[in-house]
C-alpha cells in the first residue's frame, strides 16, 4: 500500500512538474508536418507576470508616481556611479543610465552626462563631481518607464580603482576594446560590436544604417544567438577535455555570466544567458529540457528582478524572436520544403528559421523602424556562416593576443578583413531598389497584429503543398511590384510638407515622379511619413545645408534612392568646412559619387508637371549654414503649354535677411505657397518680404514642444498680417498641398490639436 502511495504521488509529481517545465506535443497535419507545441503552464504564467508587470510600470508614470525631478536627497558633491548600459557620444557629450551609489548602500537611476574621450562601458564605476538636475520633457517620457529620475552631470571624471566582482571580466572587456583601437575601417567596428558589444564605432561610413537597411541589425547587437554559437564551442572544448557532465553544466552557466558581462549586459544577452542556464540545468533534477519553458522561467526571473525590462524593446525582441523559433521554425522549414521539393535542405531550415523569429516581432520592428528589409531573407542566408566565422575566428583571435600579441593581433587584422569584406557587400546590397521600403504602422496595431497571427497559425497549423506555397509566393510578389509601381504613378501632384519632428523634409511629386527636399533627422518618422504617402523610390534628394535637422536621415533613403541622385548647392563641394565635407561624404555614400552632384542659382530640376528654380544661393557667406541655404522656387504647369498656374517658394533655414535680398532683386514675387524659413523663427520675420510674397498658404515644419520655441510668435502674426493661411506640422501633421488646374486644396493629416 504504501509502495503504491509513492508510485501515485510520484506520479502526480512528475505530471505536475511536466505541467510546468515539460512541453507537451499534439499531432497536426500529415506526411511531414511537425508536431504542433504545447506551451506549459509556465509559459502561461510568464506572459502574465510580464503583462501585469507593463501594466503597473504604465501606471505608475500615468499616476504620477514617478517624479520628475531632483530629489531631496541628491546633493551636488563627489560620488561614485555605476553604469548600467555602455556609453554613447551625442551632439552634447556623452551620455549613458547609471546608478549613483551613495553611502548608506541606497542607489538612484540617473541619466548620466559626461564630457570627453573616453566611453565608458556597462558596469564599470566612474567617480566625480555630480550636479543632479531634471529631466527634460523629452527625456523623461523616454526614460520614466525605466525608473530614472533626473539628470546627473559629472565633471573631472575618472575610473575607481574598485570595481568589485566583476573586475577581471571588465578590464579583458576594455583590454579588447583597446585592440580595435590599433584597426581602423567599418570591419574592425564590425567585428568590435559582434565580439564585445561596443557599437562606439558602427556609424562609421554608414556602416550601421546599411545594416538596417538589408535586416543584418541583429548581428551587432549580442543576443542569443552569438551565445549560442560561443556557448557551443565552449561545450565542445569541456567535452573534449573528459569534464564531468555536472562540472560542465556548472562551467558553463559561469561562462553564461561573464560573456554576458564581457559583452555589455543587454537585455538580449541577459535572456539568453539565464535561459541557457536553467535549460541546461535541467540535468540536476533528471527532466527533459523544454526550451520553451526555460524561456518562460527565464522571463519570470528577469522581470521580478527587473520591472522595467517588461517595457524593454530590445528585451520584447529577444525573448518574442526566440518564442517564435521554439514554436515555428520546424513548421516554416517544412513549408519551404514543399515549396522546393524537398531540395536545399539547408538552405530551407536557414530560411524557416528567420521566418520563425522574425514572425512574432515582425509588425513591431516595421512599427518602430517604420521600414521593412526585404532583402533580409537572402541577406540573412548568406550572413549565418560568416556571422560564426567572424564570431569564433575573432574570440580565438583575441585569446591569442593574450599569449602571443603580435601573432594576435596578425590574425585579428586578417578577419577584420574578412569582416571588411562583408561589410562591403552588405553596403552593396543595401543600395539595391527595394532593399528596404517604408512602413508605417501604430504600435498598439502592430502589437495586435502580432498576436493574431501568431495564435491563428498555432491554431491551423498548416501544410500546404508545394504549389499552393508558391502560389501564395507569386501573389504577395505581384501584389508588392504593383503597389510599388502604381502607388507613385496614381499620385495627384503634390507638395507634400512631412512631419519629421524638428527638422524638414518636402515631398515633391508629379506624374510618377519623386523629388524629397531635405530630410530631417529622425530616422523611423522620416520612413514612416514616407510609406503614409506609398513612396516606394525616390528620383532625387535635395539637400538646402549641412544641419542635421535637414540631413541627418539622408542615410536611411539608400535604397529608396538607388537609381536616382543627390543634389547639393554647387557651393558645397568647394567649401572645406566640416559640416558640407561630411554632407558630401554622406550624400555619395547614399547615392555613389556619380549619384551626386551640384545645383547652382539659376539652373532648374523638372519633378513631372513641377519646375524647381534655383534661386539662392549665389556663393556661400557663412560656410553652409543658414544663409547659404538652397531655396527652390517651385512652379507647376497644370496645362503643359510652358506658362505656370502657380508656385512655391522652399526657404530651407534662409532668414530675414536672404528673403529680403531675394525679393528685392527681383528673383521672388508673388507665390501662393511659402514654406517659413528656420522653422517659424523670429530671425526668418521680414515683413517687407512677407508682403512682396503675400503667399495665400504658410508652411511651418516644427516639432512639437521644441525647445527652440518655434514657431515664433511674430512669425505666425507676420504672416497671418499678409492674408496667409498657416498650415504647421507640429499640430497637424503631414501638409499636403495638392495642384490642379482649379487651384490648390490643403489635407492636413490630422486636425488642429491648438484649436
Amino acid at each position: 500500500m504504501d509502495a503504491h502511495s509513492d508510485r501515485r504521488r510520484t506520479s502526480m509529481a512528475a505530471s505536475l512538474v511536466e505541467s510546468f517545465l515539460g512541453e507537451g506535443h499534439a499531432r497536426g497535419g500529415r506526411g511531414r508536418c511537425p508536431l504542433r507545441p504545447i506551451p506549459p503552464m509556465t509559459f502561461l504564467i510568464a506572459v502574465a507576470v510580464w503583462v501585469l508587470a507593463a501594466c503597473l510600470a504604465l501606471y505608475r508614470v500615468e499616476a504620477g508616481l514617478v517624479e520628475r525631478g531632483v530629489p531631496d536627497g541628491a546633493r551636488a558633491g563627489e560620488y561614485v556611479l555605476e553604469l548600467t548600459a555602455d556609453a554613447q557620444q551625442g551632439d552634447f557629450g556623452n551620455s549613458a543610465k547609471a546608478h549613483v551609489l551613495f553611502a548608506d548602500g541606497s542607489r538612484m537611476n540617473v541619466l548620466l552626462s559626461y564630457e570627453g574621450d573616453v566611453l565608458y562601458f556597462a558596469r564599470e564605476r566612474i567617480a566625480g563631481s555630480v550636479r543632479f538636475s531634471e529631466l527634460s520633457d523629452s527625456s523623461f517620457a523616454r526614460y520614466a518607464l525605466e525608473g530614472v529620475v533626473c539628470r546627473a552631470t559629472v565633471s573631472d571624471v575618472r575610473l575607481c580603482e574598485d570595481q568589485g566582482v566583476l573586475a577581471p571580466v571588465l578590464a579583458a572587456r576594455r583590454w579588447a576594446s583597446e585592440w580595435f583601437d590599433e584597426i581602423p575601417g567599418v570591419g574592425s567596428a564590425l567585428l568590435r560590436a559582434l565580439l564585445l558589444g561596443d557599437r562606439s564605432h558602427l556609424d562609421e561610413d554608414g556602416l550601421y544604417d546599411a545594416m538596417k537597411t538589408v535586416g543584418l541589425a541583429h548581428m551587432v547587437a549580442v543576443s542569443g544567438s552569438h551565445l549560442a554559437v560561443v556557448g557551443a564551442f565552449v561545450s565542445a572544448l569541456l567535452v573534449r577535455i573528459g569534464a564531468p557532465r555536472r562540472a560542465c553544466v556548472v562551467a558553463l552557466c559561469l561562462f553564461y555570466a561573464a560573456y554576458s558581462v564581457f559583452t555589455g549586459l543587454s537585455a538580449p544577452v541577459i535572456r539568453s544567458a539565464v535561459m541557457a542556464g536553467v535549460a541546461i540545468s535541467c540535468i540536476f533534477a533528471s527532466r527533459r529540457t523544454s526550451p520553451l519553458a526555460a524561456l518562460s522561467v527565464c522571463v519570470c526571473v528577469l522581470v521580478a528582478f527587473d520591472p522595467s525590462l517588461a517595457v524593454s524593446l530590445s528585451f520584447f525582441l529577444s525573448a518574442a524572436s526566440t518564442f517564435g523559433v521554439v514554436m515555428f521554425a520546424g513548421l516554416f522549414s517544412s513549408w519551404f520544403a514543399c515549396a522546393t521539393g524537398g531540395r536545399f535542405g539547408t538552405a530551407c531550415e536557414a530560411f524557416g528559421m528567420t521566418a520563425a523569429a522574425n514572425l512574432p516581432i515582425f509588425p513591431v520592428t516595421a512599427s518602430v523602424f517604420s521600414r521593412v528589409p526585404l532583402v533580409s531573407p537572402i541577406a540573412n542566408l548568406v550572413a549565418a556562416p560568416v556571422f560564426s566565422v567572424l564570431l569564433l575566428g575573432g574570440l580565438l583571435s583575441l585569446a591569442m593576443a593574450a599569449a602571443m600579441p603580435d601573432a594576435g593581433m596578425c590574425v585579428l587584422r586578417v578577419f577584420c578583413a574578412i569582416s571588411g569584406l562583408f561589410c562591403g557587400a552588405a553596403t552593396v546590397l543595401s543600395h539595391m531598389p527595394f532593399a528596404a521600403v517604408p512602413c508605417s504602422m501604430g504600435l498598439v496595431e502592430a502589437a495586435v497584429a502580432s498576436i493574431v497571427v501568431v495564435v491563428l497559425i498555432w491554431a491551423v497549423w498548416p501544410l500546404p503543398t508545394g504549389r499552393t506555397v508558391r502560389a501564395v509566393a507569386c501573389a504577395l510578389s505581384a501584389f508588392f511590384i504593383v503597389f510599388a509601381f502604381a502607388a507613385s504613378r496614381l499620385a495627384s501632384d503634390e507638395i507634400v510638407m512631412l512631419d519629421v519632428g524638428q527638422g524638414d523634409a518636402i515631398l515633391i511629386r508629379s506624374q510618377g515622379a519623386a523629388l524629397l527636399v531635405d530630410t530631417g533627422n529622425q530616422d523611423a518618422k522620416l520612413s514612416a511619413a514616407l510609406a503614409r504617402h506609398g513612396v516606394m523610390s525616390l528620383d532625387g534628394v535635395v539637400i538646402t545645408h549641412h544641419d542635421d535637422d535637414h540631413c541627418g536621415s539622408l542615410p536611411v533613403l539608400d535604397s529608396l534612392v538607388a537609381q536616382g541622385e543627390v543634389l547639393l548647392s554647387s557651393p558645397t563641394f568647394s567649401c572645406e568646412c566640416d559640416g558640407c565635407t561630411e554632407l558630401v561624404a554622406d550624400a555619395q555614400r547614399v547615392a555613389g559619387q556619380r549619384g551626386v552632384s551640384g545645383i547652382s542659382k539659376g539652373e532648374t530640376i523638372k519633378v513631372g508637371r513641377f519646375t524647381c528654380f534655383a534661386v539662392w544661393p549665389e556663393a556661400f557667406s557663412e560656410e553652409g549654414g543658414n544663409a547659404d541655404s538652397l531655396c527652390l522656387l517651385v512652379e507647376y504647369d497644370a496645362q503643359g503649354d510652358g506658362i505656370s498656374e502657380f508656385s512655391t517658394l522652399l526657404t530651407g533655414d534662409a532668414e530675414a535677411d536672404q528673403l529680403d535680398a531675394m525679393t528685392e532683386s527681383g528673383l521672388v514675387g508673388h507665390v501662393d505657397v511659402f514654406k517659413a524659413g528656420h522653422h517659424g523663427s523670429k530671425n526668418g520675420v521680414s515683413e517687407a518680404a512677407f508682403e512682396t510674397l503675400s503667399p495665400k498658404v504658410a508652411l511651418i515644419s516644427a516639432g512639437l514642444d521644441n525647445r527652440y520655441g518655434h514657431p515664433s510668435q511674430e512669425a505666425l502674426d507676420a504672416l497671418e498680417d499678409v492674408g496667409a493661411h498657416i498650415f504647421r506640422t507640429d499640430h497637424m501633421g503631414d501638409v499636403t498641398c495638392r495642384f490642379s488646374d482649379a487651384g490648390i486644396e490643403v489635407f492636413t493629416q490630422k486636425s488642429d490639436a491648438s484649436n
